[in-house]
């Protein structure tokens, strides 16, 4: 096994120093109260791997945004591709690749126990939040939607009926030109039975990158927020809770980095005969490499957070959510009835291709409507047995319109020399013009749940979950079509490709070979691969579509009935330790391909089935050196098949499925209460990934659409196999004014893949390497606790890394990279009354 990195050792060795420091006077690490099944209990008591974030740990933390989330939590990640309020969340190597709007995360998020359906709305809740729960492991039993990956539960703050009127006020400001701000009011109205909440937050700044062809720098943040909360005691028996949230986001987007990939050095003596042909303009300075435009980002000596962006416009989220809960509370039983509505839309101008150029140019658009219902009881019977059942409906209605500008700007010839397969497909890109996606599925999903608990002694616990699920997805509406430029029409492909041919355009070909490689040609004749149809396809050359319509193709169906539950055993041998085992099974629901093709499909290329998960933990939960260390530890093997992911291959997408994969794992979290002023957190994880089962195109042999390769022992998709994180709480000063706290905290994460490819293919580069990341925090504290004045930083040694990539060399000559934010610092205040 490889040793671990430096950072990572260090972490682990301070973590070992720090529990040989004999016992000094020190205060009792807090306990923190956790709902994640449904029940208010202590992490200590909650037999499952669980996070639980207090307001006070996400105050020190920096928690600013969903981002910040992976920073003390081990084994997850968290990338933010499209902007701070879209992020992408990884757990235990289970993640989502689909940067499709459309998809489902296997990582459900839910805000006060609404799931949170749209992925582009995962970050518009994080404001005014009271408590984060991070759960690891499937979801199979009690949670709105079923998931293979783990859920994430933002609790935000509820006025207690009673409680005086009180006010709290943060403001900060920061470098980019940044301020922010949370403000919120709360008050009893009506004595015994009403109190409510206003609470409004904001947050705004310059971008990280600057734009060398002028205007204003690219990465902006414009983010504002509220939410009114009602807590009504209706009777002695029924409470009820409503918030209603409304967010909006409307800055510019994170600009894309093109690395150029068509190496000229391939083909020199082509690459010299075009260049003195007098035929094409070559005055662009490369490296070596161009894109498929002959854009060489290395060889303009751009800096890091500079580049040069033609396109990218506002991203623009809005999103309204409402929760109703409401809780009737008898002596034997409770009943909970918790409604969500949510109204949101996204819309994004991208320059995916990252340079001056009109290489590939997206208008990202998708409206949602969400309702849920979820009923339920909890009650104990014969002393020794608690339930959970309930019901759980919820619909979702989505309209997708995407828009793909290609090649507005005209290949450079040169790709036929870096790229010889493509050269038939020259004429057809000249003058191609834009992608018309409209897209509309309906989604409902019904079920029925329990779990029961039999305390069979006062220290043995038995869990049995069982939850069945009927969901239903219906792609009512799909057109793709192909328009100008300047939106004129020019045909369409789905409905009304008839050529047979699921691809853009026929190129240029000689029995579908584009170009001609007679040795090729020859071999697949002899073989019997090459027949009539094959010698069809040289007098169908160009553009699969046919006259435009805004028809549909027929509208698809698929329907999936599922068994998924829980069975755990729990044994706590004392006060201290409590031991814990389970198996699980979770899934994640099916769905139509949200990505572009070409020729209308039968429901079983169209339709990716669903994904499942089985999970075997044994783990076990320690307080320690009378409450002042604790250690939470865990042990893993998945069982994943049918895993849904994205797929690109040259101007096209597919979601598809992997055959199956396993993940190993170990994780561990150590909090430390060292003295009355210095506490440490430690935590570490560990996986091994694999696939076990998984064939893809091969995206470099442009001639032959069959060719797949076999990735089976390729790591998974962000699944790195050490993930590690310290956090050090040290009050430094004390006097009669107040007191001033330090938290250093830092996080490492290994090298990661970022596709199911690995290495293969020229999918190398598709990947991260080890990093760490090192934050701070010094605040004073009045001694009344009535306001705090902080200065922070955040990536405070600037590490560059990147959050995201994929492959785009076969459509377009270039990887597409996704850097993560440079340093960040500030001062705020914070004042309650």
């Amino acid at each position: 096994m490889r040793k671990p990195p430096n950072k990572t050792r260090l972490a682990i060795c301070t973590g070992l120093l720090l529990v040989s420091i004999p016992a000094m006077a020190a205060p009792q690490l807090e306990e923190v109260i956790v709902t994640a099944q449904k029940r208010s209990a202590s992490t200590q008591d909650t037999p499952i791997a669980i996070t639980g974030m207090s307001e006070g740990a996400l105050e020190k933390f920096g928690f600013s945004n969903a981002n910040d989330i992976s920073a003390q939590v081990p084994n997850m990640q968290v990338s933010g591709p499209y902007g701070e309020v879209q992020p992408i969340f990884s757990i235990r190597g289970v993640s989502m690749s689909d940067y499709s709007s459309n998809q489902a995360s296997p990582i459900g998020v839910y805000n006060d126990e609404a799931y949170l359906g749209a992925v582009y709305t995962h970050g518009m809740s994080f404001f005014d939040v009271e408590r984060l729960e991070v759960l690891r492991g499937p979801q199979g039993t009690l949670y709105g939607k079923n998931t293979t990956g783990g859920a994430i539960n933002i609790v935000t703050k509820t006025p207690l009926i009673g409680d005086p009127t009180a006010f709290n006020l943060k403001q900060g400001v920061r470098n980019y030109n940044g301020h922010a701000g949370d403000y919120g009011v709360e008050s009893t109205l009506i004595e015994d039975t009403l109190a409510a909440r206003l609470a409004y937050s904001y947050s705004r700044r310059d971008g990280y990158f600057e734009n060398a062809l002028g205007g204003p720098d690219l990465s902006e943040q414009d983010f504002q927020a509220a939410r009114l909360v009602v807590n009504w005691q209706l009777t002695d028996s029924t409470n009820m809770v409503l918030k209603y949230s409304t967010a909006r986001n409307d800055a510019l987007g994170s600009p894309s980095r093109n690395e150029p990939r068509g190496d000229l050095s391939k083909n020199p003596e082509l690459v010299t005969a075009l260049e003195t042909s007098g035929v094409g303009v070559y005055d662009k300075p490369n490296n070596g490499f161009i894109d498929n435009t002959g854009y060489s980002r290395p060889a303009k000596n751009l800096d890091y957070y500079e580049v040069e962006d033609n396109f990218t416009g506002a991203l623009v989220v809005n999103s309204d959510l409402l929760v109703n809960k409401i809780e009737y509370v008898a002596d034997a039983y409770t009943l909970t009835a918790i409604t969500s509505l949510a109204d949101s839309d996204y819309s994004q101008a991208q320059n995916v291709d990252g340079s001056p150029d009109q290489l590939l140019e997206i208008n990202w658009g998708v409206d949602t409507q969400a309702f849920s219902q979820d009923f339920r009881i909890t009650t104990t019977f014969l002393e020794d047995f608690d339930l959970i059942a309930g019901a759980y409906y919820a619909t979702e209605d989505m309209q997708l319109d995407n828009q793909y500008s290609l090649y507005e700007t005209p290949p450079d010839t040169r790709a036929a020399a870096t790229y010889p397969g493509v050269t038939g497909y020259y004429p057809y890109l000249l003058d191609f013009g834009v992608i018309d996606q409209k897209m509309d599925t309906e989604k409902t999903s019904a079920a029925l749940y329990s779990q029961l608990r039999w305390n069979v002694t006062a220290n043995l616990g038995i869990d049995f979950g069982l939850r069945y699920t009927d969901d239903k997805i219906d792609l009512t509406y799909l057109n793709i079509s192909r328009l100008g430029y300047d939106g004129s029409p020019r045909g369409t492909y789905v409905p009304g490709n008839n050529t047979g041919v699921d691809n853009i355009f026929i190129p240029a070909n000689v029995a579908g070979q584009s170009p001609l490689e007679p040795g090729l040609l020859l071999a697949e004749f002899l073989s019997g691969n090459i027949g009539l149809e094959e010698l069809l396809l040289t007098a169908q050359t160009g553009y699969t579509h046919g006259p435009y319509t805004t028809d549909s193709a027929t509208p698809l169906s698929a329907h999936e009935k599922e068994w998924t539950g829980k069975i755990g055993l729990d044994y706590r041998f004392n006060d201290e330790l409590m031991i814990y085992t389970s198996y699980s099974r979770g899934f994640r629901a099916g769905n139509f391909n949200a990505g572009v093709y070409y020729e209308e499909r039968e429901f079983e290329n169209a339709y990716a089935s669903p994904e499942f998960l089985d999970a075997y933990e044994f783990g076990f939960k320690a307080d320690l050196w009378d409450r002042r260390a604790r250690i939470n530890s865990a042990f893993f093997y998945y069982d994943y098949t049918d895993q849904q992911f994205i797929n690109v291959v040259g101007v096209s997408n597919f979601l598809e499925n992997a055959g199956g994969s396993k993940i190993f794992g170990f994780e561990s979290e150590m909090y430390f209460a060292l003295t009355e002023k210095l506490t440490v957190q430690i935590g570490l994880g560990i996986l091994k990934s694999e696939y076990t089962e998984l064939e893809l195109s091969n995206v470099q042999t442009v001639n032959n659409d069959d060719d797949v390769v076999d990735l089976a022992g390729n790591e998974l998709i962000s699944a790195p196999n050490i993930s590690a994180n310290i956090s050090i709480d040290y009050d430094i000063f004390t006097n009669d004014y107040g007191y001033l706290s330090m938290n250093l905290n830092g996080n490492y994460q290994a090298d990661q893949w970022y596709s199911a490819y690995n290495d293969k293919i020229g999918y190398d580069k598709i990947r991260q390497e080890g990093y760490g990341l090192y934050n701070a925090r010094f605040t004073w504290f009045g001694s009344d606790d009535n306001y705090s004045i902080a200065v922070w930083g955040k990536n405070l040694t600037e590490t560059k890394y990147d959050g995201y990539a994929i492959n785009l060399q076969a459509g377009f000559g270039f990887d597409y990279f996704q850097q993560g934010a440079p340093r960040t610092y500030g001062l705020e205040a914070t004042y309650k009354f």
